[in-house]
């Protein structure tokens, strides 16, 4: 079960390495890292491949949001720097579970009047590949030339959105872990508003858990609640820290929903004796 985040990791090393070469260098000099486009959301939903977005909303019924952790750079561009909580005396390292906020659901629905409008501004800064975009073309403008034209954007617009962009998520990630994905990505909040029919979901066993608050402690989501042994499937990004300090395998990412083995109340039928 541990092995999941170590799978987890390596997917998203992969996927950020090639979107890297595709968005810095070049697709000619790295061809297979085209790839890397086409299995995002967006681009696929632009370039029509609905094989692709079939493939995914697949993939999330059965495992939830392991788009968020593996494939989409944006999400790994937080993971590189959420570590940064450590070295920041007036930044708690440890994470507390946070109740859910609407606001992701009114960015998602700015985000879509957007895209009906025809407003680019709003996809530009907050869609997970064009900020991606952003970011990569402050260091070759070149590379993202065409696609801040088909925005209509300039050059040197190009290049202040990156570099905002990546001080913007920098700061999130250090402050909130995974807040831009709970919170404000319209592509995150599509993903997660399936959580109630995905196949597997993590899970948190009343019988094994000791209140140790590790799980909590390390959700980069802040969706785990050890007490009430409560996860929010919604936000979870599937990054599985969770179930790799749990010293007793008490959170698992598993089928059945989980119900207290041992009950602590049983009920006398007529006739018992006392």
């Amino acid at each position: 079960m541990k092995d999941l985040r170590t799978i987890r990791i390596i997917l998203s090393a992969l996927f950020f390495a090639a979107a890297a070469a595709y968005l810095v260098i070049s697709p000619a000099v790295l061809p297979m890292a085209r790839v890397v486009e086409r299995v995002q959301i967006v681009p696929s939903l632009i370039a029509t491949y609905m094989g692709v977005i079939l493939v995914w909303i697949g993939i999330t019924f059965i495992f939830g949001r392991v788009y968020c952790s593996s494939v989409c750079p944006v999400g790994t561009f937080q993971d590189i720097f959420i570590p940064l909580r450590k070295r920041l005396p007036f930044v708690r390292s440890e994470f507390r579970y946070k109740t859910r906020h609407p606001l992701r659901y009114h960015v998602l629905a700015i985000y879509v009047f957007c895209l009906v409008a025809g407003v680019a501004a709003v996809p530009f800064w907050i869609e997970p590949w064009n900020i991606m975009r952003n970011i990569f073309g402050a260091f070759n403008p070149t590379a993202a030339q065409t696609a801040w034209l088909t925005l209509g954007v300039g050059m040197t617009s190009g290049i202040a959105a990156g570099i905002v962009s990546a001080l913007l998520l920098i700061v999130c990630a250090v402050l909130t872990g995974r807040g831009f994905c709970t919170d404000v990505c319209p592509i995150g909040t599509v993903l997660g508003s399936i959580h109630d029919y995905t196949l597997f979901h993590i899970e948190i066993d009343p019988d094994k858990c000791v209140n140790c608050m590790k799980c909590e402690e390390v959700c980069r989501s802040q969706c785990v609640k050890v007490v009430g042994r409560h996860v929010d499937n919604s936000r979870c990004v599937r990054c599985f820290d969770c179930l790799d300090v749990c010293p007793n395998d008490a959170i698992r990412f598993q089928k059945n929903r989980n119900r207290r083995a041992t009950p602590l109340v049983r009920k006398v039928g007529r006739g018992t004796a006392k």
